[in-house]
């Protein structure tokens, strides 16, 4: 009997081809846009949460207690004594990939002509190269001129776009960098601009000076570091780490905390959100877009069929079975229309992704970038869900409405 009402169902879905095509189109419709602007901001997010972990954040990253608390105002008072003890024991943890020092301090510098307060760094250069790479290309910090940091450089530095331009530096020029040292005096450096870099961030671009760690611990006069900063072979494995390290740490007693990416990128938790906002919108005007077509598609079909209508009422049939058979013919139709809208907009996703979509630097950044449709499961399942629930609900009233008919006027109908 099921199989029976199935068949009819999908039978009388075809009586009028032309309104139901129409209907399945804007189902597909629906999808395939779900499907093409869902994707695009999944690769949107992405890419920004690469580029932050891998150009400044790391996936993790661990200081002394009290760095997170008190460490804006007394930088110096929270340095990680024996990095190399500690970096051996955070390797021990699975998943982990790679860890790298850094000390951050805030300073002067100077051409002679000008001097402009900046953001320093104090890097491992081929810590900071590992951590820069994303599946075998450089995501990270982005060389505009000159060369970036090596191994065997000591008074080299590396400086962002915007910082050069504002001292008018360029590569091969010498600077003096002044700071205070971890015991408050002054000290000074010579140093070379090797190299002038960019990264997802103008901001950070605008004040930031990259030095080898070991120059930057001879000009604050420390054997210690503030960061060490953690990659993971997967960003998806960001909390099973984190939690691992917070019970490492608490077992060897030791006087350390830590901070994951998500918990640092602030922009970037409210871009998302801002675009998840906007994504449900689409969805919300998607799915009336659905139900008005198949809430059209089926009360057609029961106007045209009322004389039908009463006279399989007339030979027995229940008020259930009517309604059921209208619920079939609009779930059929939300399947057919959820299906091929998967198949092409899937389709077409590869298709754009292939090409690339060339966008202009995003707000805060001065980097243009290439976007992606990235197809996801649950983006093409939740499309798939919505047209069948919009299916559904649209075809309930019409349904009902057929279910509830008088026998005699039906047969009355013309």
């Amino acid at each position: 009997m099921e199989l029976l009402n199935l068949k009819l169902a999908f039978r009388n879905v075809f009586r009028n081809r032309v309104r139901s095509l129409i209907t399945l189109a804007a189902i597909a419709f629906g999808c395939i846009s779900l499907i093409i602007a869902g994707g695009f901001f999944e690769d949107t997010f992405m890419q920004m949460r690469e580029a932050y972990i891998h150009g400044h954040l790391g996936h993790i990253q661990v200081y002394k207690k009290g760095y997170l608390e008190k460490g804006n105002t007394r930088p110096f008072d929270y340095m990680i004594e024996h990095p190399e003890k500690v970096k051996e024991l955070i390797a021990s943890v699975d998943h982990v990939k790679f860890i790298t020092p850094r000390i951050s301090f805030s300073g002067l510098l100077s051409t002679g002509e000008n001097t402009i307060s900046i953001l320093g760094q104090g890097v491992d250069p081929i810590g900071e190269k590992t951590i820069g790479i994303i599946e075998g290309a450089s995501a990270g910090v982005a060389i505009e001129a000159g060369e970036n940091l090596s191994s065997d450089d000591m008074y080299d530095v590396v400086i962002g776009t915007g910082l050069a331009k504002a001292m008018g530096s360029k590569v091969g020029d010498f600077i003096i960098l002044v700071s205070n040292t971890v015991g408050g005096a002054l000290n000074a450096l010579d140093m070379k601009v090797k190299g002038v870099f960019f990264t997802a961030s103008k901001e950070f671009d605008d004040r930031a000076l990259r030095m080898p760690i070991t120059a930057a611990q001879a000009l604050l006069r420390t054997d210690g570091v503030q960061t060490l900063v953690v990659l993971l072979d997967k960003t998806e494995h960001t909390d099973t780490v984190k939690n691992s390290l917070m019970d490492l740490f608490k077992n060897k007693n030791l006087d350390l905390e830590l901070k994951p990416w998500y918990e640092m990128a602030d922009f970037y938790n409210k871009t998302v959100e801002l675009y998840g906002r906007q994504f449900f919108v689409l969805k919300l005007i998607i799915a009336i877009i659905v139900v008005l077509s198949i809430f059209n598609t089926i009360n057609m079909s029961v106007w045209e069929r009322a004389r039908e209508i009463g006279t399989i009422m007339a030979l027995g049939s229940k008020r259930y079975e009517v309604l059921k058979l209208f619920l079939l013919e609009g779930l059929i139709l939300g399947i057919l229309g959820g299906l091929l809208g998967i198949i092409v907009g899937t389709g077409l996703a590869y298709v754009i992704s292939f090409i690339g979509i060339p966008m202009p630097p995003p707000p805060g950044a001065n980097i243009n970038w290439v976007a992606h449709i990235r197809v996801v499961p649950k983006l093409l399942f939740s499309s798939f869900l919505i047209a069948l629930i919009s299916s559904l609900l649209s075809s309930f009233y019409p349904a009902f409405k057929a279910s509830r008919l008088v026998i005699a006027d039906a047969l009355r109908h013309s």
